[in-house]
């Protein structure tokens, strides 16, 4: 249908328009969240959105979590981030937890909505108790979140937030296939799964049909 595209982009956007729309990139969308630990948009996104969509369509999807999501680097190297030390540490603890469950990302979609509900582990109660329930040596990623020079894990983050935030300033930052657009954030924001049902209905090779808004 030569009018595909142009119509599925007016339904994501409703009362907004722009240019492009999400599409599959050889029958598969990419999703980076840019995140932080204490963010309650943050946390209601991975509740409300993220974690649904993935149980509907993680078999499409290349899901890549990246902590430190607002964070100022000062001239001697150290970071601040958006909610404090606390949110700083809970940021280390879960990218090092993120990397140890690398080549899993359902493992890391689960062990960071355990992160993000209720009592908050990491960033409350400086606890691992999610690092132990998604199976990851606590004495590892004890060392790695109180050494952060021995590895560049934190570095690797705070720089792949850097045009997500420039181009969205908003956590989370939402970006399908490393091309970052506050309109399409915007939609996914609220409403992800409509997002990311339209973009494979749109590519037959998926057999997605159904959507909705």
């Amino acid at each position: 249908m030569a009018n595909q595209h142009y119509l599925i982009c007016i339904c994501f956007v409703l009362a907004f328009s722009y240019a492009s729309c999400v599409q599959t990139v050889n029958g598969r969308i990419k999703i980076t969240v840019g995140t932080t630990s204490a963010c309650f948009d943050t946390i209601n996104f991975f509740r409300d959105q993220l974690v649904p969509t993935y149980n509907l369509y993680g078999d499409f999807l290349d899901l890549e979590i990246v902590p430190w999501g607002r964070t100022v680097r000062h001239d001697n190297g150290t970071l601040t981030c958006q909610f404090g030390e606390n949110d700083c540490w809970a940021n280390r603890l879960h990218r090092c937890a993120l990397n140890f469950l690398r080549g899993n990302q359902k493992a890391q979609l689960d062990y960071m909505a355990c992160e993000l509900a209720p009592p908050y582990p990491a960033y409350r109660h400086a606890s691992f108790a999610c690092v132990q329930a998604a199976g990851i040596s606590i004495i590892q990623a004890d060392f790695c979140v109180n050494n952060p020079g021995s590895d560049t894990l934190d570095e690797d983050a705070r720089n792949a937030s850097i045009e997500p935030m420039a181009v969205i300033n908003f956590v989370p930052s939402i970006v399908f296939n490393d091309n970052p657009e506050w309109n399409i954030h915007l939609q996914a924001f609220r409403r992800l799964s409509s997002v990311v049902c339209f973009a494979l209905a749109d590519d037959p090779t998926t057999g997605v049909t159904g959507c909705q808004i």
